[in-house]
This record gives C-alpha cells, structure tokens and sequence, in this order.
C-alpha cells in the first residue's frame, strides 16, 4: 500500500502546535516572562486548537476519494494508540519505580483508573487522569466518527452543511449553557468546530470551495468561538483559565492556519517549507504525547538553571525515540492488518 507524502507545510503547522503545548506546560512550572506569557495568551489551548484544525484538512485528505470505513478505522487506530499504549507502559514503569513526583499518581490508581485513561474516558467517568494530555485523543476519536458518519451519509460536500450546523450547534449549547446556569464544556465541542474549518481549508485548497467562502466560515467560527468562551469563562467562572486566556487561542489559531495555508507565498516561504520544521512537525504527535515525561525527568535531574532547556531537549529525545520505535512500526502493523483483511 502506498504512503502519501508529507505535505510540509501541515508538518510545520504541527511544529507550531506541538512548541506551543511544550512551551506552556514548561513555563507553568517557571516564573518570569514565560509564565506571564502563559497566564495572558493560553499558548497550550492555541496549540491544541490549531492541531484540531490540521487535523480537519488532513483527514479528508488521507481518506481518498473511495472511502472505506474498515481501512479507514483501523489507520486511525493504528495512528493513535500504539504510542497511547508506550506512554502508559512508560507512566506506570516511572510511577512504580521512581519518586519523581509527577508521576506519583500512578501509586493511587486504580484498576478502574487505568481502563479508563486507557479507553480516554477518564475525564468523563470521574477516573483519576494519569497523563493529562490525553484529554484532546477521545475528542480526536469523536472527530474520526462525526467524519465517517457524514461522509458516508451526506456526500463528499458533507461539510457544506456541517459548515452550517456546527455553529448553529454551538449558539444552541450557548443559549442552554445559559437557561441552566452551568458552564458547559463549549471549549471542547469546539474543537470538532475546528476540525469541520480545517475540512473547509481542504476543499478550498483542491479547488472545490472558493477562498471567500473559506474567509467568511473562519470569520464566523472565530465569533462564535469568541461568544462560547466569553460565557464559559466571562459570565460563568473556571478555576485555572480566565477570559482573557481563552479568546486569544480561538481567534489566532484559524488565523495563523489560513495565512499559512490559503496564501501561496507564505506556504511556500523558506520558514514554512523547509525540512527542518517539517521534521519536527513529523515527530509533533509523539511530542505532544510524551513531553510530559521529559518535563517530569528535567525537574527531578536537571538543576532548576538548565530546567527549560533540559525539557526541551528530553522532549526531542522522546519525540524522536516514541516516532522511530512507536509511531511509524504501529502504522506499518496497522497497513499489514488492512492488507490481509482486504
């Protein structure tokens, strides 16, 4: 089976992403510029949201145009849990035999617990989160569904009138967040919000969607995203994110990935297509997943001077390693299991 080539300017787009999430969850264990920088600007959620929306382009653009459900699926599976499956051998290895605080969590846990973080439910069913990361890969699952069902019952333009519901969704959860008095989790549905833009971004690029409508639905998401946080985290409260934090990731996030990837110049530009960010944003998935343990390992190794650049340079370590050992032979078993079945 083939292997599509890397697109690199979705590879430095995951870069940024991937350094955003490092960055912040480096600088909250700092003091100093770094973590005003994370207390004004949220940079984590902006990594997080622009992430949602490279991975609305790109799954329409890896699922080809004859869609199989079974292939697809197991890709996706294929794509996510093998390293899932190493994070958590890892956690459990550091937690059961090591002091090292940040992993500490792992001595209290229960069989329960564990099952749950492992089907990525865990903060759904009041589970004890091991590895907090993981809380964006069940959305990710939810995506991969939402896509599947639409495509298979609405056609190959079923984002034009996703494009449409989404919003409409997200006015409605509003409104009820409102009526009873509880913060719903808006931030959250509006990740699949991200990825329905980032479905837009595709079919403008393949030239099926003109790049006024593309303007028009980004302009649309970044108000209503703006309306969804303005409530969650202005009218209601939320202990650990103020107003200010949320709005500035939903609005710069979909504009950073339309400059990027509608305008020809800036995609095609020596900072943005190069090898050296597109190999970093190659690794982005396992850098996200496994930073955790290289910021862990920095503080309990490295003197409190050398904490920021001994994490960063774990964290390449272990982006390097969970991609070569983990992600790329879990994609290889994975081709091999839709070979046979086909």
């Amino acid at each position: 089976m083939a292997t599509m080539p890397r697109v690199v300017f979705l590879d430095t787009l995951r870069f940024i992403a991937a350094g955003a999430v490092l960055f912040q969850h480096v600088a909250e264990k700092e003091s100093g510029f770094g973590q005003w920088i994370v207390g004004m600007l949220s940079p984590g959620v902006f990594g997080v949201v622009l992430f949602f929306i490279v991975s609305g382009f790109v799954i329409p653009m890896t699922a080809g145009r004859r869609f199989d459900l079974k292939t697809f699926m197991i890709r996706r599976v294929f794509r996510i849990y093998p390293l899932v499956f190493a994070a958590f051998a890892l956690m459990a290895l550091l937690g059961y035999c090591t002091a090292i605080p940040d992993f500490s969590a792992v001595k209290s846990a229960t069989l329960g617990d564990w099952l749950a973080n492992l089907l990525l439910i865990q903060d759904y069913v009041g589970a004890t989160p091991l590895l907090g990361v993981t809380w964006t890969l069940s959305i990710e699952f939810a995506w991969y569904a939402i896509f599947a069902v639409a495509l298979l019952s609405l056609g190959r333009k079923f984002d034009d009138k996703l494009a449409i519901a989404a919003p409409l969704v997200m006015l409605a959860l509003v409104g009820i967040s409102l009526v009873i008095g509880h913060r719903l989790p808006l931030g959250r549905i509006g990740m699949i919000y991200a990825a329905i833009l980032g479905c837009r971004a595709f079919r403008t690029q393949a030239g099926e969607l003109p790049l006024t409508r593309l303007l028009v639905d980004t302009g649309v998401f970044v108000v209503i995203m703006a309306l969804s946080n303005i409530v969650s985290f202005g009218y209601f409260s939320h202990p650990n994110i103020t107003m200010n934090q949320s709005l500035f990731p939903w609005l710069v996030a979909p504009i950073v990935f339309v400059l990027v990837a509608g305008i020809p110049s800036i995609r095609r530009s020596a900072l943005v297509d190069n090898r050296i960010t597109g190999w970093l944003g190659s690794v982005s998935y396992s850098t996200y997943l496994l930073h955790p343990f290289a910021i862990g390992l920095a503080g309990a190794l490295a003197p409190s001077s050398l904490f920021a650049a001994t994490s960063v340079l774990f964290a390449l370590l272990f982006a390097v390693l969970g991609y070569r050992l983990i992600e790329l032979p879990g994609q290889a078993l994975g081709k091999r299991i839709i070979a046979r079945a086909g």
